[in-house]
C-alpha cells in the first residue's frame, strides 16, 4: 500500500473514479485491480505482451476499445468495458455479490476458459460450481496431468496459482484501501444506487 497523501493513490484517481462510478463500483476496489495489473504505471507491458493499466492482452485491448493500451485513458476504458462484460456474463451464474466479484477477478486475469474448466470440474466431482472456494481447489488441480487432460477441459494446462493469488491480493489491497482512503461523497452514492439497480 502506498498513497500520494491525503486522499490519493495515484496521478490517475479521477480518471479511475469516472470510471468506476460507470460501473458502479468503489472506485477503491477498480484502484486495487489497476494497481494489481500495473502498480499504476501506464506504459509498463508484461512478457506475455500485456499492456497499459489494466495489461491487456493487445486483442482483447482492441476487442474493448483501445486502439493504444499504452494511453492510460484508453486503457481504463477498455479495462472496464472488459469487466463489465465479465460481470454480466457472471451475474446469472453467481448470484451472490461478493463470490461473483471473485469470478470477475478471476476471469480478468487467467481468461474465461481457465475459469470454465474449473467449474466443470467442480460439477464433475460434485462441488459447488457458483462457490469460489470450491472452484478455486480445482483451478489449482489444472496444473496436474489427471485434471488437465480431463475431456471436459478445453483450455488444457494452467498454473493458476496466478489467478487465485490475484483474487485474494486484489480483495486485500482494497480492505487496505478502504481503511486509509475515504470515499467521496458522490462515491458513495454511485455504490449505493448501483447495489439498488441490482
Amino acid at each position: 500500500f502506498s498513497s500520494l497523501g491525503g486522499n490519493k493513490l495515484s496521478r490517475y484517481d479521477e480518471l479511475i473514479q469516472a470510471n468506476a462510478k460507470k460501473m458502479g463500483w468503489d472506485w477503491r476496489l477498480l484502484a486495487a485491480v489497476v494497481y494489481q495489473e500495473s502498480k499504476f504505471i501506464p506504459d509498463g507491458e508484461s512478457w506475455a505482451g500485456a499492456r497499459g493499466l489494466m495489461q491487456l492482452m493487445p486483442a482483447t485491448a482492441k476487442r474493448f476499445g483501445a486502439n493504444d493500451p499504452g494511453d492510460p485513458k484508453q486503457s481504463l476504458k477498455a479495462g472496464v468495458n472488459y469487466l463489465m462484460y465479465l460481470e454480466k456474463y457472471w451475474t446469472s451464474r453467481a448470484a451472490d455479490d461478493q463470490e461473483r466479484l471473485k469470478f470477475v477477478l478471476a476471469s480478468y486475469n487467467a481468461g474465461l476458459a481457465h475459469i470454465l474448466d474449473a467449474r466443470k470440474l467442480c460439477k464433475k466431482y460434485g462441488k459447488d460450481e457458483s462457490r469460489w472456494e470450491d472452484v478455486e481447489y480445482y483451478l489449482l488441480k489444472k496444473s496436474e496431468p489427471e485434471f488437465y487432460r480431463d475431456p471436459l477441459v478445453v483450455a488444457g494446462y494452467c498454473k493458476c496459482e496466478e489467478p487465485v493469488n490475484y483474487v485474494r491480493e486484489v480483495l486485500e489491497r482494497y480492505e487496505e484501501y478502504k481503511v486509509h482512503i475515504r470515499l467521496l461523497p458522490f462515491d458513495e452514492q454511485a455504490v449505493e444506487s448501483s447495489r439498488t439497480a441490482r
